[in-house]
């Protein structure tokens, strides 16, 4: 069996020892959604995941350090019964109770996600036999004191994998993991529910939003955080609509920024063309009701809203930073500006609001692109990762001369 192309190692074969076996696996995770029952990216990912992770056949235990999440029910119907240690910030206790669990479940590889959780199954894996497979979800450095923890606590047996290539200096360079022992496995998701929306979606979801069938409407989705850019978002609609009146930006998503974008689209006159739709659960349709998807983060480990924009067959017009390039290709399924060329950003946007032909070439090419961001094709390279990670030899620690960048901690 060969590694899929998306691997950093493409020609690495899986040795026939852990062909067919697969590991014990405790996922451990900082947190499943954040307080108030409010989700975002990594919530959609363990929802997505863990029950297809379960339908491979992979024996699955999560844990998360934080407070139980509604929406983390949805995982007891697959069989997967989280646990939650709701430990306060750092608590170093977490990594006894997850190494009990480990050894209670008879998990052999934890795999941790998020800058705390890896930490503590790091330590955790000093008191029980099991490796560690450390997943980068985004491009954030733990800070001088988290990232020395780190290298204290890192072995040469550990793993990460990386959503992007972007995120590759963040495994090695953050949390200490030897080049050689990195991976990139890009996000999926289930195609067909995108694919599979009714035809009527569009009209219907613009009828509920009192929204005109003619009307250019762009569509960001996210939660809403500083990194992702919606006040830039905001600031450059005048723009766009001084060259489209009709233009309408839908913002789907709540978060901290909510209140203080609500402010400054009043403060910008944006009022009959910006919506605040809150957090959704009808993403398929309302990208089925629009005709660009607007990325304007000033960070991306790497988007999942671009692969949900490809299989509706909507372009993106994105800041290029991150991951993105890695998703959106510039003048086959969008536009990608440099980063914080906000005035390029607005030229792409205007551009492809009054080019039909345009937006309809780059949808086919947004679907074809798609095929290659499958939750399938996802699930089977962190199989392959699982069967590596555990097949290795040794738990020595790394050497106290290996050095790490020192890097900022974003807030």
């Amino acid at each position: 069996m060969t590694m899929t192309k998306s691997m950093t190692r493409p020609d690495a074969i899986v040795p026939a020892a852990w062909a067919s076996e697969l590991p014990r696996i405790l996922l451990v995770g900082d947190h499943f959604g954040y307080p108030g029952g409010v989700s975002h990216g990594v919530t959609t990912y363990f929802l997505e995941v863990l029950p297809a992770l379960a339908e491979a056949g992979v024996e699955l235990s999560a844990c998360f350090l934080r407070e139980p999440h509604p929406a983390a029910d949805a995982l007891r119907e697959h069989g997967i019964v989280p646990t939650f240690l709701s430990v306060s910030r750092w608590d170093p206790t977490a990594a006894l109770r997850i190494a009990a669990i480990a050894r209670q479940s008879g998990s052999t590889v934890l795999h941790a996600a998020g800058m705390k959780g890896a930490l503590m199954a790091r330590m955790a894996t000093r008191l029980v036999p099991a490796r560690t497979l450390l997943h980068v979800h985004d491009l954030l450095y733990p800070g001088p004191l988290v990232g020395n923890l780190h290298r204290l606590f890192a072995r040469r047996s550990d793993m990460a994998v990386c959503v992007s290539r972007a995120a590759i200096p963040v495994a090695a360079d953050g949390y200490h993991v030897e080049r050689d022992r990195v991976r990139v496995v890009h996000n999926g998701i289930r195609l067909q529910r995108f694919r599979n929306v009714s035809s009527d979606a569009r009209r219907s979801v613009r009828q509920s939003l009192n929204i005109a069938e003619t009307t250019h409407v762009l569509l960001v989705v996210g939660r809403m955080y500083p990194i992702k850019g919606h006040r830039t978002m905001l600031r450059m609609m005048p723009g766009i609509v001084e060259r489209c009146p009709d233009a309408v930006l839908l913002l789907a998503g709540d978060g901290p920024e909510r209140e203080p974008c609500e402010a400054l689209a009043a403060e910008l006159g944006l009022r009959d063309h910006v919506r605040f739709l809150g957090q959704r659960g009808d993403i398929p349709e309302l990208l089925a009701a629009s005709d660009i998807v607007a990325l304007p983060s000033e960070s991306e480990g790497f988007p999942i809203s671009a692969i949900e924009a490809l299989a509706t067959g909507r372009p993106v017009v994105a800041f290029g930073v991150g991951g993105v390039p890695e998703v959106v290709v510039d003048g086959e399924t969008g536009r990608v500006v440099p980063p914080a060329d906000t005035v390029a950003f607005v030229n792409a946007t205007v551009a492809l609001m009054h080019d039909d032909d345009s937006r309809a070439a780059f949808g086919l090419h947004a679907r074809r692109a798609a095929e290659e961001f499958t939750l399938d094709a996802h699930v089977q390279q962190l199989l392959n990762c699982y069967r590596e990670v555990a097949a290795t030899d040794g738990v020595e620690p790394l050497s106290s001369g290996t050095e790490g960048r020192r890097t900022r901690q974003w807030e």
